[in-house]
């Protein structure tokens, strides 16, 4: 009865111990190669940080349904940044549109030249993933041209009146 006692408080493991685990898979009866395999199934597992720093250099997906993955991502990016601020020339010098387009791109075009890892980019960025910044940049280029389309009516309506 007091054996029982004794074996109610103690905790209960969810895993075998280290050594439990060893001994259980590196049994005698088990041929060397199935041992060493068996052995370094149920060897400690690394902390999920180091398993962080080790991440694949390729992505296979964004996890973001309908936005695929660019293998050139940084370059794709570098060369939307430089178009957008081509483009922006056509606005006014004046307007805070283009200073923000400006300052923006060229804050980006900082980073991406600076730095060529993926992650460091994004963290340094801040608007998420670089596929989701490509979409942002591509569909800010199609606002530009909107903006100066509609700026040349106003313009050229002005001069004909």
């Amino acid at each position: 009865m007091l054996a029982c006692r004794a074996a109610a408080r103690r905790p209960q493991l969810l895993w075998p111990s280290m050594a439990a685990r060893r001994a259980i898979s590196l049994g005698p009866r088990r041929p060397p190669a199935l041992r060493r395999t068996l052995g370094a199934a149920l060897a400690p597992r690394r902390p999920p940080a180091l398993l962080a720093r080790r991440a694949a250099t390729t992505k296979t997906t964004t996890g973001i349904v309908g936005l695929p993955v660019d293998p050139h991502a940084r370059e794709t990016l570098i060369a939307l940044n430089e178009q957008l601020l081509d483009e922006i020339k056509q606005v006014p010098e004046g307007a805070e549109y283009r200073k923000s387009v400006e300052a923006t791109c060229n804050y980006r075009l900082k980073c991406l030249r600076e730095n060529e890892d993926e992650a460091t980019l994004e963290e340094l960025i801040g608007m998420g993933q670089l596929e989701e910044l490509i979409e942002s940049q591509t569909e800010e280029l199609g606002v530009l041209r909107m903006y100066v389309a509609v700026w040349k009516s106003k313009f050229t309506a002005r001069l004909t009146h």
